[in-house]
């Protein structure tokens, strides 16, 4: 049976662990915060809350106050791949995929504090935050059926929990230069990268594995905020690459007929890995006093990506795959707008949102073309006072593609993406220090 690629999650791990199975295809989705969320990700220009220190640090600048900012998110996917459309005489089996994941988690947490240092104002912010979500809970079913015993197909379950991804600390500083043109970096320090249990039932047995790894180094993010106009801003974000050891370690195992653990064993690998860079550039329009229109182009060149030695010393494979497939990695293009409104409701201001998105992905369709999630959001925020702001946003993602069917070539077969994704944050100012 032909290698395939697994998903930007379960496609994280060794090319020894389902090689068998269809890939499932999450994407990279670099996005913190209900409000940016709410506006389809269409952030880099608006850079108004602590989730800045992502989007874009010179954005903080314009914080007169410390504050305190803390994000949720809910997250849950399928992916859906259907059987041949049709069958020829002489095929003997189907094959059918199906692969649901949930995710719930604290994925951003900040606090700032302002400063005025030669008779300039400064922010400075110290962020917790994941950069790569692979936290998740979830499970895939792979069924094999033999057309002359449909009674009786063949399943294989994986069920797997974990706290896959990249954990984050960061430090953010941001001056404002002058009324117009601020400025701003983080510096991002990777410290970790969690563990993974995957458990597969299928007729052969039970097995499982058990990953532990740990990315180190950092990077930094700079970014640039410029208002020619009152009703103009541009903003411009870079991320620069990182190479970074990766020291990972695999533990497996077999259950046995009386349910214990037999043939355990351990195994250890010290991989580099290369992160490719990012660019972002953004404008935010302000029409009147009470709207708000944003639109958003970046760039990650993940066709760059590349991780070495992992579990194979001296061969270079795809990052963020660590898998050999039949195609090359794709560079990432997403294209995002966003809107916002604010109304009074008597003693409140609520602020209505939305946005839309198409974000290019790292992997391709059956003619070699990449795929395209596109995404449609909404939200609302409530500032309850002058102190606190709570909001909440959703974004509905979708996608469908061609792609080759498992047995067989020809003919194509199609594959379904849907996610749902839920943001709460909660964002507490502690009162003016400085004039603004």
């Amino acid at each position: 049976m032909k290698a395939r690629a697994l998903t930007l999650l379960l496609l994280s791990f060794s090319p020894l662990l389902f090689s068998q199975y269809k890939p499932w295809l999450n994407f990279y989705n670099f996005a913190y915060g209900s409000k940016a969320r709410a506006m389809g990700n269409a952030f880099t220009a608006v850079a108004d809350d602590l989730t800045a220190v992502f989007w874009n640090p010179a954005g903080l600048a314009a914080k007169r106050s410390p504050e305190f900012h803390l994000s949720y998110k809910s997250l849950s996917q399928k992916h859906d791949y259907d059987p041949q459309d049709r069958v020829l005489p002489n095929d003997t089996k189907l094959y059918s995929f199906n692969f649901s994941s949930l995710l719930n988690q604290i994925d951003f947490f900040s606090v700032s504090a302002p400063a005025v240092i030669w008779k300039r104002n400064w922010t400075f912010a110290l962020s917790y935050y994941r950069y790569i979500p692979y936290g998740f809970k979830g499970s895939a079913l792979e069924v094999l059926t033999y057309l002359h015993d449909r009674n009786n197909p063949l399943k294989t379950t994986v069920t797997f929990t974990g706290s896959e991804g990249m954990d984050v600390l960061a430090f953010s500083a941001s001056v404002a230069l002058t009324g117009h043109f601020a400025l701003g970096g983080t510096l991002q320090q990777f410290f970790d990268s969690g563990s993974l249990h995957l458990r597969t039932v299928e007729p052969a047995g039970e097995f499982h594995r058990q990953y532990n790894e740990k990315l180190e180094g950092g990077n930094v993010i700079a970014g640039l905020l410029f208002s020619p106009f009152a009703f103009l801003r541009l903003g411009f974000t870079w991320h620069s690459g990182l190479r970074s050891p990766l020291a990972s370690s695999l533990l497996t195992w077999e259950v046995g007929k009386d349910g214990t653990k037999i043939n355990p064993r351990e195994e250890n690998c010290a991989a580099r890995v290369r992160i490719p860079e990012q660019y972002a550039l953004g404008a935010l329009l302000q029409p009147s006093g009470w709207l708000d229109l944003s639109a958003e182009y970046s760039r990650l060149d993940w066709g760059k990506g590349t991780i070495e030695n992992y579990y194979d010393f001296g061969r270079v494979l795809p990052y963020p795959q660590k898998e050999n497939w039949d195609q090359k990695q794709k560079d990432i293009r997403n294209l995002r707008f966003g809107a916002e409104a604010r109304l009074p409701l008597g003693h409140w201001l609520m602020h209505l949102r939305g946005g839309w998105s198409a974000d290019r992905q790292l992997y391709a369709d059956a003619s070699g073309q990449a795929v395209v999630i596109t995404g449609y959001a909404v939200g609302l925020g409530c500032e309850f006072s002058r102190n606190l702001l709570l909001e909440i946003g959703y974004q509905k993602q979708t996608a469908d593609w061609p792609e080759k069917s498992f047995f067989n070539r020809e003919p194509d077969v199609v594959t379904h993406y849907r996610a749902d994704v839920f943001s709460l944050s909660l964002n507490y100012r502690f009162g003016d220090i400085f004039k603004k």
